[in-house]
Order: C-alpha cells, then sequence, then structure tokens
C-alpha cells in the first residue's frame, strides 16, 4: 500500500479516492495532494516534519475554535490531530474549504489588505498557541542539498546572512495566494501550508507580502496594501519596520531554497520581486 492510500484509511477516507492532485510540495520529504472523494474534497499532507504537521493541526483547531476563517483538521482513527504513518513519517488531513484561488495579478487592494488583517489576526490567536517548533526548512540546509549553479550562489549570499532577533510567535508559513480562497472580495478561507512553525512574526509577513507581490503588476502597491492591512490589526515594533527589507530578501531567499531543493522553478522570483521595489519602498510601506 502506497504511503497516501496508508494516509487516507488513516483519515477515514477512500485509499483510492476519485481524484487525487499533486500540488506543489512546500519542502522537500512533504507530499501536498488535493483529494476528491464522495465526502467531499481535502487537503493531504505527508512528510518528515511529525512535530510541524502537529504543531500546525493545533494552531488550525485553535484558529477554527476562534471563528477564524480555517478549516479544522480532520482527526485520524485514533482521535489525534496526526497520522503516524511509520518511519518517521506522518500525515496530516483538512477539509478543502470553499472558495477559489486568486492570481496575484488580478488581485485588488481591498482583497489584498485583508488577506494582511487575517495574517495578523492568526499571528494574534496564535499567541495562545501551547507549543514551539523549529523552522521545518532551513535555507542553508536546503541549499546544501540542491543543485550547483548560479542560482544556488545566489540564494546563499541571501540567506547565509541571519535575521536580527525579533518578535516571534506561531507562524502560518506562507500566507501565499495558493493557500487563500476567495468567495467574491471576501476571503473565505485560509488553507494550512504544511510547514508552520515558530518564528519570526515579521518573516512570516514578509512571505505573504512576497507570495502577492511576485506576479502582480504593481508589486509596491501589494506591499504596501498586505502590509497596511496587516497594521491596521498588529502594529509592527520598530524593531520589526527597520528589519522588513531583510525579512524580505531572506523569505525570498528561503522560498528560492524551498523550490530549488523539490525541482520547482522560479527559485529567483521572489528575490526579482524584492529588488524590483528598493529598501527606500519597504520602508515606506512599513510606516
Amino acid at each position: 500500500m502506497s504511503l497516501r492510500a496508508q494516509a487516507l484509511e488513516e483519515f477515514d477516507l477512500p485509499a483510492a479516492p476519485q481524484r487525487v492532485d499533486d500540488l506543489p510540495p512546500p519542502a522537500p520529504g512533504t507530499s501536498v495532494y488535493g483529494v476528491h472523494t464522495p465526502a467531499g474534497r481535502f487537503l493531504l499532507f505527508c512528510g518528515a516534519g511529525a512535530l510541524s504537521l502537529a504543531f500546525e493541526a493545533t494552531l488550525f483547531d485553535l484558529l477554527a475554535e476562534s471563528r477564524y476563517p480555517a478549516p479544522r483538521p480532520r482527526r485520524a482513527r485514533r482521535g489525534s490531530f496526526i497520522a503516524v504513518l511509520g518511519g518517521q513519517r506522518a500525515a496530516s488531513c483538512y477539509p478543502w474549504a470553499p472558495g477559489e484561488e486568486l492570481t496575484p495579478a488580478l488581485a485588488t487592494i481591498p482583497q489584498l489588505m485583508e488577506v494582511g488583517r487575517l495574517l495578523a489576526r492568526l499571528h494574534q490567536l496564535g499567541e495562545a498557541h501551547p507549543a514551539s517548533v523549529q523552522d521545518p526548512c532551513d535555507p542553508v540546509a536546503l541549499l546544501a542539498s540542491a543543485p550547483e549553479g548560479d542560482e544556488r550562489d545566489t540564494l546563499s549570499g541571501v540567506v547565509e546572512t541571519p535575521l536580527p532577533p525579533l518578535p516571534t510567535g506561531a507562524g502560518h508559513g506562507g500566507l501565499t495566494p495558493r493557500r487563500a480562497l476567495f468567495l467574491g472580495d471576501r476571503c473565505s478561507a485560509i488553507l494550512p501550508s504544511g510547514i508552520a512553525g515558530s518564528g519570526a512574526l515579521v518573516l512570516d509577513l514578509a512571505e505573504a507580502a512576497l507570495g502577492w507581490m511576485s506576479g502582480s503588476p504593481r508589486p509596491s502597491a501589494a506591499l504596501r496594501a498586505l502590509t497596511s492591512g496587516y497594521q491596521a490589526l498588529r502594529r509592527l515594533f520598530a524593531e520589526e519596520r527597520d528589519a522588513l527589507f531583510a525579512a524580505l530578501r531572506f523569505a525570498a531567499g528561503r522560498e528560492g531554497a524551498r523550490r530549488l531543493s523539490t525541482g520547482q522553478s522560479g527559485a529567483l522570483d521572489w528575490l526579482r520581486a524584492v529588488n524590483s521595489v528598493g529598501e527606500s519602498e519597504v520602508r515606506a510601506a512599513a510606516g
């Protein structure tokens, strides 16, 4: 039996569903599927990061309990939020919420502001999370195992400079367009990333902003809108505002390392988006 089939059975879903969509993996060793069954559509994560998957499932249970627009994790047969599959591998499963993905090229300013507000609300609710787990994607380690070349050399120069100490908490792991569903102008659901963890909150903001800046015809406007919506609920501390440009570059390097290590294209796309905006514009967006 395949690992995916085993995971589906652990969540009382058909091992051979009607349809399975392979989705881009958020990290090496992690598989993501959109699963269509008679009971509905589900988002399934399978990977070696059991602690991160458990942290994320607990966070999303907390969000759902607080009436935040996020799916509650589906419990496995033994009642836990994740299914342990053996060999250090585990799985988590979520019902796929109603709504459609929105491309950055079509996102409006009000929609971007709403994404920012929802991320800020997630960070506020995440303060009640009882656990802490390290970032499951160390970019330096990812690049060490990635193919050699100009892209790896460029990214290495970005991620080898760590961020200064900054306020930390439970982060989403990348509230990018693939993880925000819309019904008209309203964001109907925030989907999990599969790589949630504890870390600098401004870095989580930077990852979200870059996801919407890359592919936008006006990346500077996208950054301003999302950051403005975020600060409507959670004001950035002075040290976070000062570090936003560095956080954007680090987030771009980390995403590039993920893509390079998982065989995806566009490893430098986010870095180009940061460079197209520039440090002075980022400072202005941070207020």
